[in-house]
């Protein structure tokens, strides 16, 4: 069955016991629901709203038919419709609740479960890789973990990442993806619907939730490597009209990675989600995640390019030619883990048809320990490799109360949002962490140097506590069935009570959005946001220097378009921000302002009945203005001109058989503030084949998928530091349901 999200969003039913035809299960399910099956030919049903008229509280209005979504009896091979698979529905925004992608007026960006099992994406990297809008600048098995920039812009370290809507703490270790159903990237400036954050993008990941229906999921792949995982999934519900719900999933990986000569990768993961419906109107939810991940002898700071490979030479020159990822740099014994837990709760309360309620809490704790280290390197390939050994712990709170509801002035309809949020972020690092050079050489043939021995100290020293309190209320006006208008004030407050600062400002958003039809839609929006001031890095004569927030400021428009086979849009947007870079003495500098102009556009479709395509281009100008004379006009470090995704699917008739494959081209970045160094651009190509079966009421997929099928050595880039592009990788895996 294909259906869209949205036509049942918030519908339940009794569900089936006994023996029907397809007619009397569909006429049994939906009786008494505000949506019907219509039978065609083929064997297939139409599923569309009922026709009724309904009284609403100042006149009298006929509610609209919605496009007709097809269901399809389907034989015995293909045994999903990614048509369905890889649309995402309703997309949350924060404050603003869960909305139809036609109905938001700013860019938004889904990766579903579907075309994360299809693609084997095991990192946010690779979960992304379709959307040219996302620049990857780290990987978790070159790096310290898989960071993005979004429209030229990194994830802000405390505030980029959130779960189920609340913040939590990410950037230095992978939040695995089996654990989550989807990931929605908002992209630009969310400062009205999620708070402090730098202006990039916000992503959303959304856990997996209970399941009506018994769920049994086994899952095992092994790379080319010798990497081995292991993975399974449980959901249902039970107890008196099935009130308690729960859904559990187990991750265990480990063995060879792809960089020779000592690669290795170790985690383990566990989640539990559960959820009581204590009342029809009443329902509350927990869920926990812990995490246990190691990586060995690839996972670094970085690679800093300079003129003479020393440790003590800090200035920015061109770099060497790309290392392939598999060729090992760094020493063998070095290491870098990330240890996680992760839980919430919450209530949600419907007091009316119109009006609801929540309350909802989320907590995480991530400690780092890293005994690894960084190399600075030449044009020729001469470098000096230093290893650091330390521990960092971080701690986040997150609670926010929300009130939602609806109400009418003449004939304007008014979806209304109230609400408070307190959000605390505490970071402690090892007051002892200590550094040692291990030797020099040249990366054509990298050293074996002695093992210092080196032990991580604990984090025992308070780097920062910062306090985050908002209150903010907005309002969606209906004006007719054609024109929404979305008008948001947020007043938020930071403190930092460690490096002395306290500051408060209000940040409002304006929107509008017209729809000529009812799968089309034109938008432009105005968005203030508010970031924490940066850090200074280690690397930095001023480490660890707090800065003080700065403030965003978004223009964006757009239009969009559903439908049924197809689906398309486009944005052009303009971001001002402040400013961050490290000056020619190495002090690390938060002055002046960036300004990013670009265009984005995105489509997917099916070009046949068995070909479907996901598309997408930016082009980007981000420089530098209103600062030094040395750096004004120059690109933006780390930003393309231009990046390009396009991935396909094509089913092989009946056979249960499709390939797929992808293109991912991005363009040549400037290293540093200055511009006096770049990385070259380069173009990946994916492959993959997959077989879909049912059998006996278990469903088999088998997967195998080439990255970088053409083995392309590329350095990522991020703060003038490089890390080496992963290289040409298999992945083979079976995956059952039950």
């Amino acid at each position: 069955m294909a259906v869209d999200p949205a036509l049942t969003a918030g519908l339940y039913s009794k569900g089936l016991q006994g023996t029907y035809t397809v007619a009397q299960a569909l006429q049994a399910l939906l009786d008494g629901q505000p949506v019907e099956a219509v039978a065609h030919g083929e064997g297939g049903y139409w599923l569309r709203r009922r026709e009724i008229t309904a009284v609403l509280p100042s006149d009298t209005a006929t509610v609209p038919t919605l496009a007709e979504v097809t269901v399809t009896a389907r034989g015995q091979h293909p045994v999903s419709d990614e048509r369905d698979n890889y649309r995402g529905g309703a997309v949350s925004l924060g404050v603003l609740g869960n909305r139809a992608p036609l109905d938001t007026p700013y860019s938004i960006e889904v990766v579903t479960r579907g075309l994360m099992d299809n693609q084997q994406a095991e990192s946010l990297v690779d979960a992304l890789r379709n959307d040219a809008s996302v620049t990857p600048i780290s990987n978790n098995i070159g790096g310290l973990s898989s960071q993005i920039a979004v429209r030229g812009v990194g994830l802000d370290l405390l505030s980029g990442r959130k779960v189920d809507g609340l913040n939590i703490f990410g950037w230095s270790g992978d939040l695995p993806l089996e654990h989550f159903e989807q990931i929605q990237l908002l992209k630009g400036a969310g400062g009205f619907l999620y708070g402090f954050a730098q202006p990039g993008g916000i992503v959303n990941f959304i856990g997996k939730r209970p399941t009506d229906a018994p769920l049994r999921s086994g899952y095992a792949s092994v790379t080319d490597s010798g990497t081995f995982l292991l993975a399974g999934d449980l959901g249902g519900r039970f107890g008196p009209d099935d009130r308690f719900g729960y859904r559990t999933t187990v991750v265990g990986e480990q063995g060879d990675t792809y960089v020779r000569d000592g690669g290795r990768i170790k985690r383990a993961s566990g989640s539990l989600a559960l959820d009581w419906r204590v009342l029809p109107q009443l329902v509350w939810q927990a869920d926990v995640l812990a995490v246990n991940r190691r990586v060995t002898g690839s996972s670094t700071w970085g690679i800093f390019p300079n003129a003479s490979g020393s440790d003590t030479d800090v200035v920015v020159a061109q770099p060497p030619a790309p290392i392939p990822g598999s060729r090992r740099i760094f020493s063998p014994f070095t290491r870098y883990e990330t240890r996680a837990t992760l839980y919430g709760t919450g209530v949600e309360w419907a007091l009316t048809d119109d009006w609801r309620a929540s309350l909802r809490y989320r907590g995480s704790s991530m400690t780092r320990v890293y005994l690894n280290g960084s190399i600075f390197a030449n044009a020729a390939g001469d470098y000096t490799e230093v290893q650091y050994a330390g521990t960092d712990r971080f701690e986040t709170s997150d609670v926010q109360a929300l009130v939602t509801g609806k109400a009418r002035t003449g004939g304007i309809l008014h979806d209304l949002t109230f609400g408070v949020s307190y959000g605390r972020i505490r970071t402690f690092y090892a007051s002892g962490s200590d550094a040692v050079v291990l030797g020099s050489g040249n990366l054509a043939s990298p050293g074996h140097f002695a093992n210092p021995g080196l032990s991580a100290p604990p984090a025992d020293a308070l780097g920062s506590d910062t306090i985050q309190r908002a209150v903010f209320a907005s309002d969606t006006l209906h004006v007719g069935d054609h024109l929404d208008v979305v008008l948001g004030v947020r007043h938020n407050g930071l403190e930092d009570t460690v490096n002395g600062y306290d500051r408060g400002a209000a940040t409002p958003t304006a929107a509008v959005v017209l729809k000529p039809a009812p799968w089309l839609s034109f938008y432009t929006s105005y968005v203030e946001a508010l970031e924490q001031g940066a850090t200074a890095p280690l690397s930095a004569a001023n480490a660890q220097q707090v800065f003080a927030p700065l403030r965003t400021r978004q223009v964006e428009a757009g239009i969009k378009a559903e439908r049924a086979r197809w689906s398309a849009s486009a944005a052009v947007f303009r971001i001002r921000r402040g400013l961050t870079y490290t000056d020619a003495d190495n002090v690390f500098t938060q002055d002046g302002e960036a300004r990013y102009d670009g265009i984005e556009l995105q489509g997917r479709g099916w070009l046949t009945p068995r070909w479907q395509v996901i598309g997408s281009v930016m082009f980007l100008d981000a420089r530098n203005v209103a600062t030094t004379p040395g750096l004004t006009g120059q690109r933006v470090d780390g930003t393309p001109r231009q990046q390009a995704k396009l991935y396909g699917e094509y089913r092989l008739a009946d056979t249960g058989f499709t390939l797929t494959g992808g293109i991912q081209y991005y363009g040549a970045r400037p290293i540093d503030a200055a511009n006096t160094a770049h990385v070259a651009g380069y173009t990946l190509f994916d492959a993959g084949i997959r077989y879909e079966t049912r059998r006996a009421g278990t469903r088999t997929t088998v997967r195998l998928n080439i990255d970088n099928l053409a083995g392309k050595a590329y350095w990522l880039t991020s703060a003038s530091y490089l890390t080496q592009g992963a290289p040409r990788t298999f992945r083979l895996s079976a995956q059952l349901d039950f």
